[in-house]
């Protein structure tokens, strides 16, 4: 989910290209640039309205494809494509989920885009798992395989993740269809990969699932070798407590009841601390099940009265909590329908006085007049009736609704109390599901918080283009274009990544500058400076960290500079840490003056995304002024260390 602040950068977009589009004449290229970030707003208002559940989500995204198609950029319509897919799978709208996966799988297929297709046959085969069409979700899943098929070496963190989360869910599908051996060997080919990445959290879900496959294949020394490593890399009680529930189920089908009790024990006693109903159901009836065959009858006894306990408990739960949202629902339809007929009244009032009025005006004579009058109030009256009929039609089809919501209710219930009998055998894939929900949660975190362009940035470069196609600078204009789309176009590629190499930082780097020396009259000059032990192919970093920290240098460093400022910028290693370095030759920080106090949107979040990163909630980007030998200022410096990852 978008946070707030991401929010409030997107809003602003919306007036700048509203104003931009609005603007007459406009050159062919500029248009398309505000068509485009008018894409962006839309996309990334629709992102937020699905993780909400907001049913407005598919207009917004039709929105985006709509001005990504007039600007020409059909890679973002194929995400945006997705993106409505994704929602309606949220919503268990199976043909529109598949309708939507499919015309964007079909448009990657048609320009070759080996990550468009392989993103959209990983989503296919993951609405297939939810639809428990489990061959389907084979085929799909190990057509976004041949993406990742190169050089282990060229592998990134965020591929190895993505062929642990493919690999997982064949194996789980693998697993439903009862074909163990191919089960476990795609549950190990997962764990080779996300051991690579040092993730102990998704490293123990796969331990558990190889514990249950090697069980299955009779393998018991192994799989309690499995669930053993899995418990080692717990590190709170809500995953202890899963890998203890599986390690009761994994002895109780091999028939070791001492084991399956004793970890049955120890998963719902972290179940009640936690709170977690559904998981003290599904134990409780485990451990009845442990004990009734185990032939402790006392123990067993006790397990069945608490697991009627918690069925009554979540059933009264539920139907408060279904007739609430029954109530909310119904209040907001009637507010919705009242609203609209008010609406539709004021908009025919008006309507009328303007033809009455037109209608005396035009009339010569007093019997014409009279015949017009008469017409008007006929006319009214027969709109009367028929606003009349239209409101009690709509007043009976909401009684039927109504009416058709309180049988779906009582026959949920009825189904609702049935399902329980079935807990247990959906309870194992319900906990995988989750799990890979917070993988992917984790993962989506991480892309929400990297920084865009500021918008004023985004209207003055614009604004400058006209400027120079006014002034018949047609080269300038086209040279200033091509750097702005390019600079634009790699923020968004680099906004759906975790971590870019340092030549590519360095290179949107240099196309930033170049647009701010222009937007700046060419009142400075720059030098981007690498050490000679920097392997920048290799080196991989979080985008756009530095950005909010140049432009502040830039806009305040040099204000009172009209000509001779100097940006220098330095990436050096030391100590193996990698630190980036800003300097300016400006008026520096004054005694009472700090950087906070021209602390952008950007710069907050870029700080939030530093200490996120590193772990260190007292991360200190350091300030310091540049101190001539005769002790006077003649610049300011902002330094800090950048985490990255190291990839020979």
């Amino acid at each position: 989910m978008l946070s707030k602040a991401h929010v409030a950068y997107y809003n602003q977009l919306l007036p700048v290209f509203t104003k931009g589009l609005a603007m007459p004449n406009l050159h062919p290229k500029v248009k398309q640039i505000y068509q485009f970030a008018a894409g962006v707003y839309y996309y990334n208002t629709a992102k937020k309205e699905t993780s909400e559940g907001n049913k407005n989500a598919p207009i917004h995204f039709d929105e985006a494809i709509k001005y990504w198609k007039a600007s020409k950029d059909y890679k973002p319509m194929a995400l945006a494509l997705v993106g409505k897919g994704t929602y309606y799978r949220h919503i268990a709208d199976w043909p529109n989920t598949f309708k939507y996966f499919f015309e964007a799988l079909k448009f990657y297929e048609s320009i070759h885009n080996e990550s468009g297709i392989s993103t959209v046959n990983m989503e296919i085969g993951t609405a297939c798992i939810a639809q428990q069409d489990w061959n389907k979700a084979i085929v799909h899943l190990k057509k976004a395989l041949p993406y990742y098929d190169v050089p282990e070496s060229e592998l990134r963190k965020s591929d190895r993740h993505s062929l642990a989360v493919i690999h997982n869910n064949i194996g789980t599908s693998y697993t439903r269809l009862k074909n163990f051996t191919e089960a476990h060997n795609n549950f190990l080919k997962a764990y080779n990969y996300i051991k690579k990445n040092k993730d102990p959290q998704a490293e123990s879900i796969i331990l558990v699932q190889l514990a249950q496959s090697s069980s299955e294949l009779g393998k018991l020394t192994e799989s309690e070798d499995y669930l053993k490593r899995a418990l080692d890399l717990c590190n709170d009680d809500i995953s202890r407590q899963g890998v203890y529930g599986s390690a009761a189920r994994i002895n109780y089908k091999n028939k070791n009841y001492d084991k399956a009790a004793e970890y049955g024990e120890l998963s719902y006693s972290l179940a009640k601390k936690n709170k977690n109903i559904n998981s003290q159901s599904g134990l409780t009836s485990l451990l009845y099940k442990i004990y009734k065959e185990s032939g402790q009858y006392e123990k067993a006894l006790k397990m069945h009265e608490a697991n009627i306990v918690i069925k009554d408990s979540t059933n009264l739960e539920a139907s408060k909590n279904e007739l609430a949202q029954q109530e909310l629902k119904y209040q907001f339809e009637k507010k919705e329908l009242q609203q609209k007929i008010l609406q539709q009244k004021k908009v025919t009032a008006v309507e009328l006085e303007a033809q009455k009025k037109m209608a005396m005006e035009t009339s010569k004579n007093k019997l014409a007049r009279q015949q017009l009058v008469y017409d008007f109030e006929k006319k009214q009256l027969n709109q009367k009736l028929a606003q009349e009929k239209k409101v009690a039609a709509i007043k009976l089809i909401s009684e039927k609704k109504t009416a058709v919501k309180n049988n779906w209710l009582i026959a949920v219930s009825s189904v609702f109390l049935l399902s329980l009998l079935g807990a247990y055998f959906y309870y194992r894939n319900n906990k995988q599901k989750q799990a890979i929900t917070v993988l992917e949660k984790n993962q989506i975190k991480q892309k929400l918080l990297i920084t865009q362009m500021n918008p004023h940035f985004i209207f003055n470069s614009i604004q400058n283009i006209r400027s120079l196609i006014n002034n018949r600078q047609n080269d300038d204009a086209v040279n200033y274009l091509g750097k702005f789309s390019k600079l634009t176009r790699q923020i968004l590629e680099h906004s759906n990544q975790n971590y870019i190499s340092l030549a590519e930082e360095v290179e949107m780097l240099e196309n930033y500058l170049a647009i701010q020396q222009l937007l700046y009259e060419n009142k400075f000059t720059f030098n981007i400076r690498i050490e000679e032990n920097i392997d920048t192919e290799s080196i991989f970093l979080p985008p756009m960290l530095a950005q909010p920290y140049i432009e502040n240098a830039i806009k305040h460093g040099l204000s009172n500079t009209t000509e001779n400022g100097k940006i220098d910028i330095h990436y050096y290693l030391k100590e193996e840490k990698l630190y980036f370095e800003v300097t300016d030759n400006g008026k520096g920080f004054g005694t009472d003056e700090k950087v906070s106090n021209h602390k952008s949107l950007a710069m907050t979040i870029t700080k939030e995304r530093l200490v996120s990163y590193t772990k260190n909630k007292d991360f200190i980007v350091q300030t310091n002024n540049v101190i001539a030998s005769d002790g006077t200022i003649e610049g300011a410096k902002v330094a800090f260390e950048v985490p990255y990852i190291y990839e020979s």
